[in-house]
């Protein structure tokens, strides 16, 4: 029977001799060693790396490629292999969520750098408001609420109101969470006067409140009284370096919505 020394099978095989050295280590496969101490493959030494190149192109962990070629039978075999199709339809779904996600902060990006101090009207998207910071963890979902001001605009003054979370409808349908946010309150607006500021802190600015107003009014919007702003979801705060000193300064963008009266 011919044999193969460990060059030209991972030359044939296109393995490192260290990733053959560890499947030997872990007993997976076992070369002779012939009495000048140069291991020496067989043939079935390297239908046996196939398969085991094979199950890892599949996912599966040697321990597990292990027990499937030599101490499995074709039933317990089958039920690692549905296993297998179970995690890999998980992992395919998170992999889906994420494309999606990964698609919807690009645009985020975009957008802050062409609405930055800039005035437009858009709608307020349907998002799920919620106070309950403990149902938020609950749910697992800290990563996917931004926190919110309620603020009213009155006597040339912008009031903070209410503090909460939103949480889109649009995140909380890819995420299939529907089912446990319906009984939270909607927060939804047909149109807003819309903008992203810069500020050093979480919290907007008053007088940037006042100022998007007074362009409403401006523009010859009606509007609520009302307002909402939340750190633009998913963009990164940027640091800048003050102008005199060496410290630096934190920049959160954050979105300010104006709802107009219909």
């Amino acid at each position: 029977m011919k044999k193969y020394s460990i060059g030209e099978v991972s030359l044939r095989l296109g393995l490192s001799r260290d990733t053959l050295r560890f499947y030997e280590k872990k007993g997976i496969i076992q070369p002779k060693k012939e009495e000048n101490g140069y291991r020496s493959y067989t043939y079935d030494d390297i239908r046996r790396l196939l398969s085991i190149m094979y199950y890892r192109r599949l996912n599966f962990s040697l321990e597990d490629i292990e027990r499937i070629l030599y101490k499995s039978s074709i039933h317990s075999s089958r039920s690692m292999i549905q296993k297998k199709i179970t995690e890999e339809k998980q992992q395919l779904e998170l992999h889906r969520q994420s494309l999606v996600h990964l698609n919807l902060l690009k645009i985020t990006y975009d957008n802050v750098k062409q609405g930055l101090d800039r005035y437009q009207t858009r709608p307020l998207l349907s998002h799920y408001r919620i106070k309950n910071s403990e149902e938020i963890n609950r749910l697992g979902i800290p990563d996917l609420c931004a926190p919110f001001q309620e603020y009213i605009i009155k006597d040339n003054h912008a009031k903070l109101q209410d503090e909460f979370f939103l949480l889109s409808e649009e995140t909380s349908s890819i995420m299939r969470l529907n089912p446990d946010l319906k009984n939270f309150p909607a927060l939804k607006w047909e149109t807003c006067v819309y903008t992203i500021i810069a500020s050093g802190s979480l919290v907007p600015d008053e007088q940037k409140i006042l100022k998007a107003a007074c362009w409403a009014k401006e523009q010859g919007y009606s509007l609520t009284g009302t307002a909402y702003s939340g750190p633009v979801m998913g963009c990164a705060p940027e640091q800048c370096r003050e102008t005199e000193g060496d410290l630096n300064k934190t920049i959160h963008y954050l979105e300010l919505y104006l709802p107009v009266s219909l």
